[in-house]
């Protein structure tokens, strides 16, 4: 049984992922997890009213389990082709910038009054300050709103550039170091030496001087984990006495220019190693690029929401009114044939009827002020305060779109889309450089040291002289050595690789776990939206049977039927069951659309269903 639909124009209508179809999802015949299978099973028995069709008559897709989790899940590597999202990267806020969208499935109906559109938000102030009227806003325009003045968006948008800045301290390990040196030192001691040659002294000689050492010059961590330095120093010595024999050339300067390299050969030795921080840092942004993606995506789906529930609700106080007045007339009906054929007892009917009308009224009233609370509670507009004041009515109606699908295809776009399998594959990542560190870890300790000076001696005792002699005369020393340690069991080693051997298997469990969440979470809502397709049609069926009934009951009245109290409790619950079959219609209506909207979410792809993109904010004072 296949039910034909004529095409509307639809939200979707401009991205053909969103106008796949395919009919018989139980031809998706791989490895799905069971609770995929079986969902499919339940999509495929309620196929005959569904609005997804078929894309020429074949099953599409490569199937979940081939296209992402059977390809090399154990190295965490999925097939993942995330959309390229430019962010700012500076310490200041994020905004999301939208685009208008086509009305379906939300249609645009009537001329906004008192819109507060973005940008505007001193002038609707005003407006909404001193004249108190309803804020009339379309779907878009709330989004827009949020995206400007919601508090928990602004709080996350700063999460990117925190931690650009770990990156940024990660890299600056390898940057040089100025180093320098200076110190002065007074000596005054005895020496074993008493006496100068041919004269004689005491048994005690003394040696009394004045030194200072200065050094200055640069030092570099290598990515291969070798550290390097150039130091040039300068000594200065001054004899004021000696008993023993004394210098010749009195006060000296000794100059010297050393080049060092201490190389590690196995532990810590390569830039894997060395740039593990580095490598995770830019991971850790990753992840807080998706997390502020899902923020936005979390409230721009909770607006929607609300904003939907909302219009359901006024369309709910719309009916209800309608039930008042039609309340309302039948009692003025009955007052007017008061003594000709109605009594109290058809009078008190009425009257119950209308209070009962007013209460259920008084209660949709209630709720519309709490959704419009709501709303304004996300929005976080300054120039719609939460409280007292003027209330949000939605422009906006929800309607019912036909929406095809693949479950294949959407399970895959959900498992390339949805931050948290970035955040699983980014931690695997970690988990994997960490445990090449610790694997390095095991290695013994060998460190090459290298070093080679150049001296040189003033012979006139001149600072500038020791070093001219350096170069023009140079002495040249070197130095080669090996550092070894070699920790006996090595237990700490081996205990720290076995346990980042199994924070990597968690971390690849968790996002096998985050697959089948997914998975299960699309397919559910497959299955919702079926659902809702089908007691859309059957409440509009019942609304149209309930005015029939009542029709009928007031053409009979017309014809001469007497108003007793059974035939009046007739025509007054006739009354009661077309605004009640009027309100579920709204209802599935609106529980269509809400469930779209989560679809969209568990996708990952709402922002692209509502052309909103995150764009960098504009940058001030040069940041």
């Amino acid at each position: 049984m296949t039910q034909r639909y004529k095409k509307k124009p639809a939200r979707g209508d401009n991205n053909p992922r969103l106008r796949r179809s395919a009919d018989n999802i139980a031809a998706s015949r791989r490895g799905l997890f069971q609770l995929a299978g079986v969902t499919l099973g339940l999509i495929t028995l309620s196929a005959c009213t569904s609005p997804f069709g078929t894309q020429n008559g074949t099953p599409s897709g490569t199937g979940f389990a081939d296209s992402v989790l059977a390809h090399d899940l154990s190295d965490g590597q999925l097939l993942t082709h995330p959309t390229v999202m430019p962010v700012d990267q500076g310490v200041h806020e994020l905004h999301a910038d939208t685009q208008p969208r086509p009305a379906s499935p939300l249609t645009q109906s009537g001329s906004p009054q008192a819109v507060i559109p973005a940008g505007t938000a001193g002038h609707a102030a005003t407006v909404v300050k001193n004249i108190q009227l309803p804020v009339r806003m379309t779907l878009m325009q709330a989004i827009a709103d949020a995206m400007q003045h919601n508090l928990s968006i602004k709080i996350q948008s700063y999460t990117p550039a925190i931690s650009e800045s770990q990156i940024v301290a990660a890299e600056a390990v390898f940057d040089p170091t100025f180093v320098g040196q200076i110190q002065y030192q007074h000596l005054d001691q005895p020496t074993p030496y008493a006496q100068t040659l041919g004269s004689p002294n005491s048994p005690v000689g003394i040696n009394n001087e004045d030194q200072v050492n200065s050094q200055i010059g640069v030092k570099k961590l290598l990515s291969t984990g070798g550290t390097v330095s150039l130091i040039g120093s300068d000594n200065y010595q001054d004899f004021h006495s000696s008993t023993s024999l004394p210098p010749d050339i009195n006060p000296s300067h000794t100059s010297d220019l050393a080049l060092e390299l201490k190389q590690p050969l196995l532990q810590g030795f390569g830039s894997q190693v060395n740039n593990a921080q580095i490598y995770i840092a830019r991971r850790n942004q990753q992840i807080a690029l998706s997390e502020f993606r899902a923020e936005v995506i979390k409230i721009v789906s909770r607006v929607e929401r609300t904003y939907l529930q909302l219009a359901q609700a006024a369309a709910d106080l719309h009916f209800e009114q309608q039930l008042v007045r039609q309340a309302k007339k039948t009692l003025l009906r009955l007052k007017n044939r008061l003594h000709m054929d109605v009594d109290s007892v058809q009078m008190n009917q009425a009257r119950a009827a209308v209070d009962q009308a007013k209460y259920n009224l008084a209660s949709v009233r209630k709720q519309v002020g709490d959704l419009s609370e709501t709303l304004k509670a996300l929005l976080n507009d300054p120039a719609i305060p939460v409280g007292p004041g003027p209330n949000i009515i939605p422009i906006n109606k929800p309607t019912a779109v036909p929406f095809a699908y693949d479950l294949d295809q959407d399970i895959a776009t959900a498992l390339q889309q949805r931050g948290i399998m970035r955040r699983d594959r980014m931690a695997v990542e970690k988990a994997g450089i960490r445990r090449s560190v610790a694997e390095n870890a095991l290695l013994p300790k060998a460190d090459l040291i290298a070093a080679t000076d150049s001296s040189g001696l003033s012979p006139d005792g001149s600072f500038p002289g020791g070093f001219n002699r350096m170069i023009s005369d140079p002495h040249i020393g070197f130095t080669v050595g090996l550092d070894l340690e070699i920790p006996i069991g090595n237990r700490a080693a081996r205990a720290q690789l076995y346990r980042r051997r199994l924070l990597r298997r968690q971390a690849l469990t968790q996002m096998l776990k985050d697959a089948q969440d997914i998975a299960r979470d699309v397919a559910s809502d497959l299955l919702n939206l079926t659902a809702d397709w089908r007691q859309i049609h059957l409440a509009r069926r019942r609304r149209k049977s309930a005015a029939a009934v009542l029709r009928g009951l007031e053409v009979e009245e017309l014809s001469g039927q007497a108003l007793d109290p059974t035939f009046l409790q007739l025509e007054l619950n006739a009354q009661q069951d077309l605004a009640q079959a009027e309100i579920t219609e709204a209802q599935a209506l609106t529980s269509y659309n809400i469930d779209m909207v989560k679809f969209q979410r568990d996708q990952g792809t709402l922002l692209e269903f509502d052309r909103v993109a995150i764009a960098p904010a504009p940058v001030k004072n040069g940041r």
